[in-house]
């Protein structure tokens, strides 16, 4: 009879130990991350930047400013930007030209209006000749993204 109550609490025991394991979080795998959804997160907040410049220059010359005239007065250089978020230090500290390619893999069309109030952006992955994807905003600063109609989003 002792044996039996000793091995029942035995079995209780090693019941309680296995649900209880159960109940505690499991290590998950490291997530590798991805090689797409950082380069969309890299132009979204490139183009977030530009909007913050953009509408800084407009308010003391204005008019919004052409890429050249932005690089030209400091507030895109070869050393980063300021006007990008802290959390984003890959655009931070992105090594930004005048070229065809501002920064490497991204091309800039900015085009501004003949009166200086309204701009349209639009900054394309040039790594993505398939798909083309590109991120698009303007001066309301909203920020859209797209692709051909051939890929999905």
């Amino acid at each position: 009879m002792k044996r039996v109550a000793v091995f029942g609490r035995l079995l209780l025991i090693i019941a309680m130990f296995g649900i209880a394991s159960q109940c505690w979080p499991q290590k998950q795998a490291p997530q590798v991350p991805d090689r797409e959804q950082e380069r969309r997160s890299f132009a979204i907040n490139l183009v977030r930047a530009i909007n913050a410049a953009e509408s800084d220059y407009k308010a003391k010359h204005g008019s919004y400013a052409n890429w050249g005239t932005l690089v030209g007065t400091g507030y895109f250089t070869e050393s980063g930007t300021k006007w990008a978020s802290s959390d984003y230090q890959t655009v931070v500290h992105a090594l930004y030209g005048r070229g065809p390619e501002i920064v490497p893999g991204w091309k800039l069309r900015l085009k501004i209006s003949n009166d200086g109030n309204s701009y349209d952006l639009l900054l394309e992955d040039v790594t993505d000749p398939k798909c083309g994807y590109a991120a698009f905003s303007d001066e309301r600063q909203v920020v859209r993204q797209g692709k051909s109609i051939q890929c999905p989003l």
